[in-house]
């Protein structure tokens, strides 16, 4: 009996160590252990393995590789850096999405040859296009005005839109609803009631 009881207490701290490290083990290492001892693998843990072995397999970015660039470059002077922002940037009028000259308020009313409180009603009244330029200031299509007045049916398109900078480009832009042209020269010929259709199911084909 004293021989076999060494024997007994070393294989009682030998499991209780090996069950120790077991319940460390994280889940895939069990899996692992279990197929080497020829232990039966339950079908869930079979997942995690091949789950497990494809993150193995999956590339792994090359350790001690840093991507390198120029940096920021040196800081310069409020000044100088809109200098060279201007020496890159090419001002293309053509492609100026208004389609049109844009005045301010004064010149506009010596150009028409009204009063200022004309314009400012027109303005108040959503008769015309007014776009913001700043806080306080307008600026005004030409191509919205016929002669001296404002060409009809613009405050009637504007219901249909959410600001003067999206009524305007609609009306600009060539469109299928008024026969390719732009709703604005359709204004200019008359058919008020056209363009007004076409506004009314702008957003119908978006």
């Amino acid at each position: 009996m004293s021989a076999l009881r060494p024997s007994h207490l070393t294989r009682a701290a030998l499991t209780k160590a090996i069950e120790s490290k077991v319940e460390r083990m994280a889940l895939n290492e069990l899996v692992e252990l279990a197929s080497t001892l020829k232990v039966a693998v339950p079908t869930a843990a079979k997942a995690i393995r091949r789950r497990g072995q494809k993150s193995i397999l999956r590339p792994t970015r090359p350790e001690g590789r840093v991507l390198q660039g120029s940096g920021v470059g040196p800081v310069v002077s409020a000044a100088e850096g809109r200098r060279l922002l201007d020496a890159i940037t090419i001002d293309n009028e053509a492609a100026d999405w208004a389609e049109s000259e844009l005045v301010g308020a004064g010149e506009l009313v010596q150009r028409l040859g009204i009063a200022r409180g004309t314009l400012d009603n027109w303005r108040k009244a959503g008769k015309i296009i007014a776009l913001r330029k700043g806080l306080r200031n307008f600026v005004y299509p030409i191509r919205q005005f016929d002669r001296r007045r404002p060409v009809d049916g613009l405050d009637q398109v504007a219901e249909h839109f959410a600001s003067a900078e999206e009524t305007w480009e609609w009306l600009v832009a060539p469109n299928r609803m008024t026969d390719g042209k732009a709703p604005i020269d359709v204004l200019h010929a008359g058919d008020v009631r056209g363009v007004v259709s076409a506004a009314a199911g702008a957003f119908d084909y978006a």
